[in-house]
């Protein structure tokens, strides 16, 4: 009984940890998702609910990553479709003269112009750098599926940068 209560504390001190660390990610994916501040800190609070509720069903904390941005992306698309909402988000705002930084909102608002299927992967790929096979199983699609959506992502993101001016360095 102590060895089980022990146990089930350093998993949720695990937990805890491992959310904290992911956070900006999970806020930044439900952010490119949703569009909205407001509506991304739901959707993670809600994740982090509903993971922490469903953590005994969770086998490793090596497939923690994966497994909290499937429920992420779940709970964002489901607040979508509630909401059907599809604000610009043409706010972002650069405060810094630092071209990098300048680039980095540049591509950025970019990202934010793809449709919902593109910008998704996306995110996950280049912001957060998960894997193609574990995004194909975040989302339930192929990893063909995934392979030609970042393609045609990264061509709509040329396209819509080279019409701005920007670029996308190579």
């Amino acid at each position: 009984m102590y060895c089980d209560v022990m146990l089930m504390i350093e998993r949720q001190k695990k937990f805890c940890s491992l959310i904290r660390e992911y956070r900006l990610g999970l806020f930044r994916v439900a952010k490119g998702i949703l569009r909205n501040d407001t509506d991304a800190e739901d959707a993670v609070s809600e994740t982090t609910c509903k993971a922490f509720a469903n953590l005994d069903k969770l086998r490793n904390f090596e497939s923690f990553k994966p497994w909290v941005m499937k429920i992420l992306v779940n709970e964002a698309y489901t607040m979508a479709n509630k909401r059907k909402r599809t604000e610009p988000l043409d706010d972002i705002a650069v405060e810094d003269n630092n071209s990098e930084a300048i680039e980095s909102h540049e591509l950025w608002d970019a990202v934010q112009h793809l449709s919902l299927e593109f910008r998704t992967v996306t995110i996950l790929f280049y912001y957060e750098d998960i894997s193609i096979k574990e995004i194909s199983k975040i989302l339930n699609l192929p990893q063909g599926t995934v392979n030609s959506r970042l393609n045609r992502s990264r061509e709509k993101l040329r396209s819509i940068l080279k019409s701005n001016g920007g670029r996308i360095n190579e």
